[in-house]
């Protein structure tokens, strides 16, 4: 209950306003719709037509902000969303008492206080004016009940709905929170083997590690970046892979038409997941293709896989799982005995 007495402390200024301003509508509302001749004078001024008009104003006061109460009252106990069909019962229950009483308190109170009349003469005239406005308390109160589930039921899909965002943001950063490691960890791989096979070439390596990373830093916060700029940073680091594998290492970049964007390291991850997957020597060099067709990106690579992998598992997945939040097309691979292709989106972004 003191969730009830904090919500009665926090509205009483705005239900008391509302109060006074439902008296005169409610009022005038009763002797436009009926009564035939309640605006005509001498009745205008009479004391009928004041006695009319109070009892009036009084019942959409108590009718309507009552069933106001009602429904935020319920609201704060037995929400729609948590229990629709307590909430249902414990509505329908709650209207039929509070008609009842309403309509039995208000009849009482003007025909034996404002009026003067016995309970005989009270019981006697409670006839069919008393059936009308049974009716029209039953339908105020079904409409402040509606309307009262249809805000509730709009809360909570605005509510689910943030809700989902929400979660699939956090996703979202959690997945591109794991590419700079993912990157990083493969270079630093990449590093260590190279600074005992060649150390000019390695001091060169982290020149441009440096400013391949920059890439990487400046494009964190990024959920999309043009392609153009991504093709950029895969050039460089083709460079940094070609110092490591020289001729043994083949990539072939198509051309690209148009203005598209991708994820930031998606064609990178792809270009670097083929040549951390496969054999590059010699013997078996290793040629990757990427290559732009309307609007999709293939990377495309000769099949030769390692016996023993190295991988932490995240390269893929994560771009799969990025492109769904981004887009309902589909990331496509294609795996043969001879070739690995894996076909992106290319995405179009509105300004």
């Amino acid at each position: 209950m003191s969730n009830w007495r904090q919500y009665c402390r926090n509205n009483w200024k705005r239900h008391l306003i509302g109060a006074l301003l439902i008296f005169p509508f409610g009022g005038a509302m009763n002797m436009v719709v009926f009564c035939d001749n309640c605006l005509q004078e001498p009745f205008l001024f009479s004391y009928n037509f004041w006695l009319s008009f109070s009892y009036s104003g009084l019942a959409w006061i108590l009718f309507w902000k009552g069933s106001e109460l009602l429904v935020d009252f319920w609201d704060l106990h037995i929400p729609w969303v948590v229990s629709p069909i307590k909430r249902f019962l414990a509505s329908v229950i709650s209207i039929i008492i509070f008609v009842f009483i309403a309509v039995w308190a208000l009849d009482l109170f003007f025909d034996l206080i404002v009026l003067g009349k016995t309970w005989t003469e009270t019981i006697k005239s409670s006839g069919a004016p008393y059936w009308n406005t049974l009716w029209i308390t039953l339908g105020i109160n079904v409409f402040m009940h509606g309307r009262g589930f249809l805000i509730a039921w709009r809360q909570a899909a605005i509510d689910n709905e943030k809700l989902k965002t929400e979660q699939i943001s956090s996703q979202f950063n959690s997945l591109k929170n794991q590419v700079n490691p993912h990157f990083l960890f493969n270079a630093m791989n990449a590093l260590s083997e190279l600074v005992y096979q060649d150390q000019d070439k390695a001091v060169e390596f982290i020149r441009k590690l440096s400013s391949v990373y920059r890439y990487v830093l400046d494009s964190k916060d990024e959920e999309v970046i043009p392609v153009q700029d991504e093709m950029k940073f895969v050039t460089n680091f083709v460079f940094l892979q070609k110092i490591r594998f020289g001729e043994n290492l083949k990539v072939e970049i198509g051309a690209l038409e148009g203005d598209f964007f991708v994820p930031p390291l998606a064609i990178q991850i792809l270009v670097e997941n083929a040549i951390k997957h496969n054999v590059v020597s010699e013997k078996d060099p290793l040629t990757v293709k990427v290559q732009f067709k309307e609007d999709t990106c293939s990377i495309w690579n000769s099949l030769k896989e390692k016996k023993v992998k190295d991988s932490t598992g995240i390269g893929l997945e994560n771009l799969k799982a990025r492109y769904k939040y981004l887009t309902d097309r589909e990331v496509i691979v294609t795996k043969t005995s001879k070739f690995f292709e894996v076909k992106l989106p290319l995405l179009k972004v509105k300004k």
